[in-house]
């Protein structure tokens, strides 16, 4: 699979199995992020 960045134009050549992880990791950290957030908002 062979990712691009738009903004700066790099390339990321890694195969799927190894894409699903970094992708599952990235969300689970944005919607950890995102719970301490709103748990703060409401405390």
């Amino acid at each position: 699979m062979i990712l691009k960045n738009k903004l700066t134009k790099e390339t990321l050549d890694i195969p799927y199995s190894e894409f699903r992880k970094k992708f599952a990791k990235e969300i689970q950290d944005a919607f950890e992020s995102y719970r301490k957030t709103q748990l703060n908002k409401y405390s």
